[in-house]
Formats: structure tokens, sequence, C-alpha cells
């Protein structure tokens, strides 16, 4: 405890000092942090940082990112220790799920059984633990795909407004990336990552795939394929678009329609359990006291 207050004493200052300076150094020049253009450069500025990180997680050997630190980047943890604060995490769980087990066993059970049986219990709940990281990262990564489902129809949009505009589509990536960057960051900052993908050589069929894997919607692989239709026939990309957007839009009627739907069903489980009791006992009430009257 006291290497721990005495650590936290000598390098707890040292380090939000650091921030503080780095923090000084990414915002210099703006003048004034409370304006619309102090805030938007401030997101534009926070946008980068994940678009950092994710190329400094694809430069290894063979240069493609592994499992987990892809399902890291699109659940939104974005750093690079955030791997090895997963692999501790599940470790904790394991140790506080045993700890509190093996407490709470070696309380409840009588002192006659064999120690071996508190803690075999107590490992197997441990054991059991280890998965309620992995249950909270998939919960994260949905939240995320959430936020890209409901930023898609814009960025749909958008693209068939630079598309009727005459833009390219290299150059409606780049502009539409830049004005979603303040009202939806996280789309903005995937785009911002497949505009560097594009200015570096890669093509744009790579790059909507690319774009799909990272972001895992079903809208964004379905925008790859007809990207690539797009270009192999020779069609109007114009008209893909707005026919594409308007089948989207039309799919999440759909979506909420079939969520209205369930409603009743989902409905049943607390009627029953709260209002369906207590409507039982106003009306058996009046009967109960006038047997009781009768009979008693």
């Amino acid at each position: 405890m006291a290497l721990f207050l005495f650590g936290a004493l000598v390098f707890l200052p040292a380090l939000q000092t650091r921030k503080l300076v780095a923090q000084s150094l990414m915002t210099e020049g703006i003048t004034d942090r409370r304006s619309i253009l102090g805030q938007d450069h401030l997101a534009r500025i926070s946008a980068q940082r994940p678009v950092d990180a994710y190329f400094k997680s694809i430069e290894k050997e063979r240069g493609e990112p592994n499992t987990l630190e892809a399902k890291l980047f699109r659940a939104g943890f974005y750093q690079s220790s955030a791997p090895l604060i997963y692999t501790l995490s599940r470790l904790g769980a394991v140790c506080i799920g045993f700890l509190a087990i093996y407490a709470l066993l070696s309380r409840l059970l009588p002192p006659q059984l064999p120690g071996f049986i508190t803690f075999a219990g107590s490992a197997l709940f441990g054991l059991a633990c280890l998965v309620i990281p992995s249950i909270m990262l998939d919960r994260f990564e949905n939240g995320q795909k959430q936020i890209y489902r409901r930023a898609f129809p814009d960025f749909m949009d958008m693209m068939i407004t630079c598309a009727d505009a005459g833009m390219s589509l290299e150059a409606a990536v780049e502009r539409v990336g830049a004005e979603l960057a303040g009202t939806h960051k996280w789309l903005g900052i995937q785009l911002s990552i497949m505009n560097l993908q594009l200015r570096a050589g890669k093509p744009l069929r790579e790059s909507l795939r690319d774009l799909a894997d990272r972001i895992g919607l079903e809208e964004a692989r379905a925008l790859a394929v007809l990207f690539r239709q797009s270009e192999e026939l020779g069609t109007s990309l114009t008209e893909a678009l707005r026919i594409y957007s308007d089948e989207m839009r039309g799919q999440r009627i759909l979506q909420a329609e079939e969520r209205a739907n369930a409603l009743p069903v989902k409905m049943m489980i607390p009627l029953g359990l709260c209002i369906f009791p207590v409507v039982i006992m106003v009306v058996m009430l009046p009967v109960i006291i006038r047997m009781r009257g009768v009979f008693f």
C-alpha cells in the first residue's frame, strides 16, 4: 500500500503534466475553444487519434490486425493497450469471481465438508466469469454498430448529393468524411481511414470491403457489392445509390415495425406478473368476504 501510494504521488503529477502539454500542443492555433470552429477543430483532432491507432495496429508482419484487435476497434477501443487491458480484465474477473464465491461458500457450507468441494466450486465459478468481459465486449460492439447504422443514411444522402454535383467517388468520400466528423464521429473516423487508403493507392472496392469489415454492418457490405457491380457493369452510380438509399430506409421502417409488433408479446410477462394477480385479487376479494360471512 505504501509503495502504491508513493508511486501514485510521484508519477501522477508527471502524467497529468504530460497530458496537459500534449493537449496544449494539439490544440495550438485554436483561438476560442468554446466557438463552433474551435469545437469542430477539437472534434477533428480527437477523431484523428483512432485513425492513427488503426494504422499502427495493422503494421504487423502480415499487414493485418488480429481478430481481437479488430473486434476491439469495432467496439470503440482504439488504444494500443486495449488488448492488454482486455486480457487483464478477464484474469481479474476470474480472480474476483473465485474469491467472492470461495468466501461465500466458506460461510454457507457446513465445516464438516472437505475443503476440496469449496475450492472446486469456486474454481468453476471463477472460470465461468471468464466470459463476462467477452459478453461486455459484444455489447459494446453491438452498441457501436447501432451508432454506425443510425449514421449510415446520412452518409448515403450526402454521397448522392456529391455524386449529383459531379464529384468523383474519392472526392465524395473525402468531403463526406470531413462533414460527418462533427456530427457522426465514429463513421467519420472510418471514412477518414478509407480516404487515407484511397490516397495510398488502394482500389476503391478493396477500401469499401475493409470499411465493411471494420464496422461490421450488412449495409456497408451491400454498398461494397453495389459499387463493384456498378463499376463492372458501367451503370449510373447516382441512380444505384438513390435506389439503395430508398431500400435501406424501407428496411429501417420494416425493422421498426418488427420491433413494434414484438412489443405485445414482450408485455405479456410484466402484465402476467404484476397486473394479473392484482386484478384476480380485486375480483375475488368480495367473493371471499361473502363466503366468509356465510360459512364462517
